[in-house]
């Protein structure tokens, strides 16, 4: 099977199959993929088993260029605070500087509350359009929303035979990025990995934890499942609920700290 782990990172066929059926695991509410809890305050956890939608595997897509590398980060720790208020973070005509690998996910090992539970980065990638984030009516959604960059990054617990995705993209409002965290509109690409597999797309019918949320200006959502790629068992969720909610800290704390006054 070609690994197929990083969401919305490339104008590339997508991969697994996907029957179009969204089927939601046990664990599951009846949220479609896609949808969100209201957006949340800063720090406020990403998930939890009762929010979260188990969608099968995405559509495929079209074919087209090669999936971009992965990108060089050199940061090992959180961000340096930044000068801006927190009214500032909701508009790019306040929040106007890109937002980069570095500054996202620049810690590269990320302990989670999950006993031996370490999960490492493995991959990022930056996209200066939006265009080929998603397909169908999510696509059309985030056009008209005005979204101009994403950046997401794939963190994987080999041991524990975890992988979560998570993407941030930047909407030009609040409004705009809670519009469409709100949506129904939820199906986003898993795109061919550049690197050597270490991960595989979710079989189809396998059952993995979607969230999505907005923050500021910023639309963030994950895709947590078996690194396999195969169904979990009703055992796992609590697992992967750690593990997206450990990574959903680390963007929003990185987020939080372009505000002198947010996060910690």
């Amino acid at each position: 099977m070609v690994a197929c782990v990083l969401v919305v990172l490339a104008a590339t066929g997508a991969c697994g199959g996907g029957n179009g059926e969204r089927a939601l695991s046990p664990a599951a509410d009846t949220r479609p993929p896609g949808s969100s809890a209201p957006p949340v305050a800063p720090g406020t956890p990403a998930a939890s088993a009762s929010t979260l939608a188990s969608p099968g595997a995405a559509p495929t897509g079209s074919t087209g260029p090669a999936p971009r590398p992965c990108a060089t980060v050199t940061a090992t720790a959180k961000p340096t605070r930044g000068t801006l208020t927190k009214d500032d973070l909701r508009s790019a005509s306040t929040d106007s500087v890109p937002l980069t690998g570095d500054e996202v996910f620049g810690l590269p090992e990320l302990p989670y509350k999950y006993p031996g539970g370490t999960l490492t980065r493995t991959c990022v990638k930056i996209l200066d359009t939006c265009a080929p984030i998603a397909t169908d009516e999510a696509a059309e959604l985030i056009r008209k929303l005005g979204c101009t960059r994403a950046v997401a990054a794939l963190y994987v617990d080999k041991a524990n035979n975890v992988q979560t995705t998570v993407g941030v993209l930047e909407m030009p409002t609040a409004t705009a990025a809670a519009t469409l965290a709100e949506s129904k509109a939820g199906w986003y690409n898993q795109v061919v990995q550049p690197t050597d597999p270490i991960t595989r797309t979710f079989e189809d019918g396998a059952a993995y934890s979607w969230v999505s949320e907005s923050l500021y200006r910023y639309f963030i959502y994950e895709i947590t499942g078996r690194v396999d790629g195969t169904d979990r068992t009703p055992a796992e969720v609590d697992k992967h609920v750690a593990a997206q909610n450990a990574v959903y800290h680390l963007v929003g704390d990185s987020l939080d700290r372009r505000s002198a006054a947010a996060g910690s």
